[in-house]
């Protein structure tokens, strides 16, 4: 079974909180292990790529973190240069779309969301939806609708929704992992974020709280509402 893109996406930031902790000057420390493992000509490249990302404003950390996953996942020098350089033009697009205050976290996100197949006007979308708040967990949650297979336009319609309902972030991303579980378990993308709205939109109907329970078929995270006996709603059927 697959990683959850959340934990994938949670487990980035980490490496990027640790890594602006270690850098200091305009040398990144990229890895213990790293002159060992990245050739001159491709250490040098990587500190090109991240003193442009610096020069334009960019969070540096979110691309020491991908270098530093390459080197987890033993990738080639060619793909973890690669991969920075396409992660640093997707930061820059989604500061474009998410304004230039947007916080390294944000920025990341919206980085994913692109990444899974969402557009900039998807990204200004939420932004504008979600007015003054936070967007790292509703644009972590459009990434996972549109990478486990819910029509971006759909996806971001959603997300967008759940924002001026003000239901809050951390329950969007709680949204957009029970989808991944549910597909990961053999149902249809768009079929269990239809239901998993209707669940929300429910919830916020009779004036109960959205809550979230532990793990679903396969683990994850299920969102749903308390029946009249303190029990749960359920889950989309899977599809035989």
């Amino acid at each position: 079974m697959r990683r959850s893109r959340a934990l994938g996406f949670w487990f980035a930031l980490g490496l990027a909180i640790v890594s602006s902790r270690e850098a200091s000057g305009q040398q990144p420390v990229f890895a213990a292990n790293a002159a060992s493992t990245l050739d001159s000509a491709t250490q040098a490249a990587l500190t090109r790529e991240l003193g442009q990302a610096r020069a334009k404003g960019l969070p540096v950390e979110p691309l020491v973190a991908k270098v530093r996953e390459g080197l987890l996942k033993r990738a080639r020098a060619d793909r973890i240069q690669g991969a920075v350089a396409v992660l640093a033009v997707r930061l820059d697009s989604a500061r474009a779309a998410l304004g230039n205050a947007s916080n390294s976290a944000e920025l990341v996100a919206g980085a994913d969301a692109l990444a899974a197949g969402a557009d900039g006007p998807a990204l200004r979308a939420v932004r504008a939806a979600s007015g003054a708040r936070d967007v790292a967990a509703p644009l972590g949650a459009l990434a996972q609708l549109v990478a486990t297979g819910v029509p971006a336009r759909r996806a971001t319609q959603m997300i967008v929704d759940l924002m001026r309902r003000d239901v809050p972030p951390s329950q969007v991303l709680a949204f957009g992992i029970a989808v991944e579980t549910d597909v990961s378990a053999g149902v249809p993308a768009t079929e269990s974020a239809t239901f998993r709205m209707r669940q929300i939109e429910a919830a916020i109907g009779s004036g109960d709280k959205v809550t979230t329970s532990s793990p679903a078929v396969g683990g994850g995270v299920t969102l749903g509402t308390q029946d009249g006996r303190g029990g749960r709603s359920g889950t989309p059927k899977r599809r035989p």
